[in-house]
């Protein structure tokens, strides 16, 4: 049987303390994706991204975004791809349809003769990003 020294035991306590902070870290980065609208306002920053296209953060906003309406009942999406981006919210006006992990996404969900306003956050590090200049289409 070994004797644990107070050297011993500062290493014991250290790595259990990084391995604590490490899984509660996880959960919380799990946390941070859920497409749940509550989640969403509470996350938002006030200002909405601003104009200077990066938050406190350091995340830059996607820039490209472009909407063309495919059909009465479709509309494509597509942006430039942010460094390190692991996501991207898709906005439709207030509302978020979608969360994808490319540069593009088709809206299945618009109705005939109607206008959209559509904007895209991308993930960094499970943080959510400030909002892309937003685009308007209307549905034929």
């Amino acid at each position: 049987m070994t004797k644990l020294n107070k050297g011993s035991m500062k290493s014991l306590v250290v790595a259990f303390g990084f391995f604590s902070l490490t899984v509660i870290s996880c959960t919380k980065s799990d946390e941070s994706l859920q497409p749940n609208q509550s989640e969403i306002q509470s996350r938002r920053r006030p200002g909405g991204g601003g104009s200077t296209g990066e938050t406190p953060s350091g995340i830059p906003q996607p820039t490209g975004l472009s909407a063309t309406a495919t059909s009465p009942t479709s509309v494509y999406l597509s942006w430039n791809s942010v460094p390190n981006a692991t996501a991207y919210w898709i906005y439709r006006d207030s509302y978020v349809p979608a969360i994808v992990s490319g540069t593009s996404y088709t809206d299945g969900s618009v109705s005939s003769g109607t206008t959209y306003n559509y904007a895209i956050a991308a993930v960094v590090n499970s943080t959510l990003g400030p909002k892309s200049s937003s685009v308007t289409v209307t549905t034929p």
